[in-house]
């Protein structure tokens, strides 16, 4: 049988040099081969997600997109390889290894859903909920109509979603990874990109012969993009080897499977896996990006990048810091070729003199993830946006026909042309998914579905930000940010969600005595369990990184198995900007009735919870500023976004929004008279 004949072109010749303006970077250049994969749909695609989801609802210009992050990455990602290759020429890092890494940069987001983590985070974990009980906010949750869909795999992140969108972009420019030869161009399966001219087209520096290709005719062997070099810039993207077909990245990392590393087998190239996403310490280009980019926009900062941490990028050796979560450390068969450097990686380090700027990166981080990411505002518009994913799913379908190849993606022949998906199963799709952005919200309140009309309507009040209100905040105490110090917090803390809500609904049940004007049920309570960290949970994220002293600094030019050792900085010679603790816990609640008086109430029923705890656990109450207090505290919670008041009962009413004092002042008026708390404590106890 003849070999089948495609239509084939080559790269667009780029001449000159390209390049685009950014917000953080100012200009970025752009080779031929970048501009292929920028030109795909589903490169396209993350102009239409956000970077930060919801958060213009708290921070109104943080409307970038994940587009305008992704080529800040490749950009950083460039940068740092050719600032260490300069370094350190004996690394033998080759043009390919960078524009490899560069790419890995470019598409590490591709496989991002609308709101970003909103769908791969929240959305996930309540749609377990709803499956569970069968309804959601007091809507049918029917799994019967979900019946031939695919099952989405066990621990999805974006991660997994991105590996798929590289598969489908390959398959959009007509190529494949070709497993059986690793080391051989692309596979070619259709119309598309010449796999023979999808390589390296640019001037490459130190290179003497000075060659430039125009894209058009096939490029040298070592030039053109093998199967191999896929591989490794999927693995760049995950920071790890690939994990089986049908399995998760986070499902095979849990497990104890032997994996290996096929892009760059030899462990001298270990480094390079550290660029785009670190396994060591976390500090890598992708953070170092969106932490810049986010300020700029959040906090109309200057939003620039530390250039220390990429002109004193080093690579040498130095010890593992989690042995136990590392794929080559957790098997005793990957041993390093010199004896002298078992149980050690090729890594990227710093000089000494680099700690303070790195426990200034982290300490970024937590920053942005206190005020910006997690911020009482946005996590509100998260949950609206869950609910309304979870109240469409049922009914909302897109289609996952490819109408350019006429052909079905992913599905056997035998299935039905007309097959569509829900939300929440998109993902397991490419055709589907390019179609599920942030628009989605639009295409579902441009609908005329009855089923539909309880999303629309959320739809409406989330777009005339009208949000869940926020009722009660406060801190978990822990003084070396590991263990809870309070019992009462501890046993608050461990508590499901849905306890939290049982024992809220029967406080409110209580309260008013057969008056159902505030009856508080289950589906109008949010229980959000707030963590934050440095990067690390509770340790410290610089433990993980490793330093040279000025006197190892001259041997980085060394070959890669006479590299020096960088060590671990002792936090004693750097106590003074150590924070006292790396992880904050919070207890949040929200109200999904709009209603200022449900509102109100919820908080009542909250605090009279919370004291009833603590008078079961029997605990002498802290009296630090911002925890819940005893029946004789006075004090208020200052971490609370809105004004407090403690009545002579002891528990505290936390206005919406907007409110004043005057509005708590009348709410306690309306109040029944007489000890209320006594008797609803009384109640409980008897319970």
């Amino acid at each position: 049988m003849d070999a089948p004949t495609f239509n084939l072109r080559g790269l667009k010749p780029n001449f000159g040099a390209l390049r685009t303006n950014d917000d953080v970077h100012k200009s970025i250049h752009l080779c031929p081969l970048t501009l292929a994969v920028i030109d795909t749909p589903h490169m396209q695609r993350l102009r239409g997600l956000k970077q930060l989801g919801v958060s213009e609802m708290a921070y109104i210009p943080t409307t970038h997109c994940r587009f305008e992050h992704s080529l800040g990455v490749a950009a950083l990602a460039e940068e740092l390889l050719r600032q260490i290759k300069k370094k350190q020429p004996k690394l033998g890092i080759s043009e390919k290894d960078i524009i490899c890494v560069k790419i890995a940069g470019l598409l590490h987001d591709i496989g991002h859903g609308p709101y970003s983590h909103v769908y791969d985070g929240q959305f996930r974990k309540l749609l377990k909920k709803a499956e569970a009980k069968g309804t959601w906010m007091g809507q049918n949750f029917d799994l019967e109509r979900y019946k031939g869909l695919p099952e989405v795999m066990e621990g999805w992140e974006h991660e997994d979603g991105s590996l798929m969108m590289i598969d489908a972009m390959l398959k959009y420019l007509g190529m494949e990874i070709d497993e059986r030869n690793l080391d051989e161009p692309l596979k070619q399966i259709g119309d598309g990109i010449r796999s023979e001219c999808f390589g390296i087209c640019s001037l490459i520096e130190g290179d003497a012969s000075g060659e430039y290709f125009d894209g058009s005719s096939p490029l040298p062997p070592d030039r053109v993009l093998t199967s191999r070099d896929w591989i490794f810039i999927k693995e760049c993207i995950i920071g790890g080897p690939l994990p089986p077909k049908g399995m998760s990245v986070k499902k095979s990392k849990d497990t104890n499977n032997i994996t290996y590393l096929l892009g760059r087998p030899d462990s001298h190239k270990e480094f390079l896996y550290d660029v785009v996403s670190n396994r060591h310490s976390g500090l890598d280009v992708d953070k170092i990006d969106y932490l810049a980019r986010d300020d700029r926009r959040a906090f109309g900062s200057s939003g620039n990048v530390d250039p220390m941490l990429i002109e004193n990028a080093y690579v040498a050796w130095g010890k593992c810091g989690r042995p136990d979560q590392c794929f080559q450390c957790r098997h005793t068969h990957v041993k390093s070729s010199a004896d002298r450097h078992d149980g050690m990686h090729l890594m990227i380090c710093y000089p000494e003199k680099m700690v303070q700027n790195a426990m200034s990166f982290f300490k970024k981080r937590f920053r942005n993830h206190q005020k910006l990411y997690t911020h009482h505002t946005t996590n509100a518009a998260c949950f609206m946006v869950c609910d309304i994913f979870l109240l469409a799913d049922p009914y909302f379908r897109l289609p996952v026909f490819d109408e350019e190849k006429d052909t079905l993606d992913h599905f056997s022949s035998n299935e039905s042309a007309n097959l569509k998906l829900p939300i929440s199963r998109a993902n397991m799709n490419p055709q589907s998914y390019l179609l599920l952005k942030d628009s989605v919200l639009d295409i579902i309140a441009a609908t005329e579905d009855p089923n539909l009309r309880r999303a629309r309507v959320l739809i409406n009040q989330f777009r005339s930000h009208k949000l869940y209100k926020k009722v009660a905040e406060a801190p978990i105490v822990s003084s070396n940010g590991k263990d809870i110090d309070i019992p009462w917090q501890r046993k608050l803390w461990n508590m499901e969600d849905n306890e939290i809500v049982d024992q809220i609904v029967k406080c409110s049940r209580l309260t008013n005595n057969g008056d159902s004007s505030f009856y508080l049920d289950e589906d109008k309570i949010i229980v959000e369990k707030r963590q934050i960290h440095h990067g690390m949970g509770s340790d410290n994220p610089v433990n993980n990184m490793r330093f040279l002293p000025k006197s190892q600094l001259s041997k980085v030019r060394n070959a890669p198995e006479d590299l020096p050792i960088a060590e671990q900085y002792p936090e004693s010679d750097y106590e003074c900007v150590i924070p006292r603790a790396f992880l904050q816990r919070t207890i949040r609640i929200y109200c999904r009735d709009f209603d200022k008086d449900v509102c109100d109430h919820l908080t009542t029923c909250y605090h009279q919870f919370i004291l009833t705890i603590q008078k079961r656990e029997g605990n002498s109450i802290s009296r630090r500023r911002g925890d819940f207090m005893d029946e004789d505290a006075l004090e208020p919670n200052v971490l609370s976004q809105s004004p407090i008041h403690y009545s002579s009962e002891g528990f505290a009413y936390s206005q919406s929004s907007f409110a004043d004092a005057e509005d708590s002042l009348t709410y306690r008026k309306r109040r029944k008279k007489g000890n209320l708390f006594s008797a609803v404590m009384k109640d409980l106890e008897e319970e």
